[in-house]
């Protein structure tokens, strides 16, 4: 066991937890600046919009200009296509040597903590002969990403709920 104050497993808890949800908001604002959602939602929504123009000439109906004009919009989708997946892989570049550093850093420290939880938890990528693997207990490395992944998504969902309160604020003045 380690000496001092990292040998406390109350201190191991929190300092885990702590550095897990750091690193789930640096993510995630990285993922937001450097993957621009605002510029992929607008990718999504042209997507949708030329997908939606390109059925409407083909179930026929249309004048041979819309058929064309379908046709020209349809030659962009490739493009688009292109400049969202490299809007969601640019942040990977970031994000993954990061989470390899952090992980480190949390196993380094704390090799020996082990979390027990009350309830057990499906893991998918441990033991494929038994697929999914139920666990309750978790080293330094699962805590740290249990708490990435549950933290960034309530981080997530709160901030949806602040933006669907503000937008309705804004729709009622």
């Amino acid at each position: 066991m380690t000496p001092g104050l990292l040998a406390d497993p109350a201190i191991a808890f929190y300092a885990i937890t702590l550095f897990g949800l750091a690193y789930g908001s640096v993510s995630n604002h990285i993922f937001s600046t450097l993957g621009n959602r605002t510029r992929q939602q607008w990718i999504q929504k042209e997507m949708n919009r030329i997908n939606k123009l390109a059925i409407d000439a083909a179930k026929g109906g249309s004048p041979e200009a819309a058929k064309k004009e379908a046709e020209a919009e349809q030659d962009k989708l490739s493009g688009l296509l292109k400049e969202s997946m490299v809007l969601q892989f640019k942040p990977l570049v970031v994000i993954l040597p990061l989470f390899a550093a952090a992980s480190w850093a949390v196993k380094t420290a704390y090799p020996w903590f082990e979390i027990k939880l009350a309830f057990s938890l499906p893991i998918f990528i441990q033991n494929f002969e038994r697929f999914p693997n139920w666990r309750d207990t978790f080293g330094p490395l699962g805590w740290f990403i249990l708490t990435v992944f549950f933290g960034t998504m309530a981080a997530n969902f709160l901030a949806g709920k602040l933006k669907a309160a503000a937008k309705k604020g804004e729709a009622k003045k």
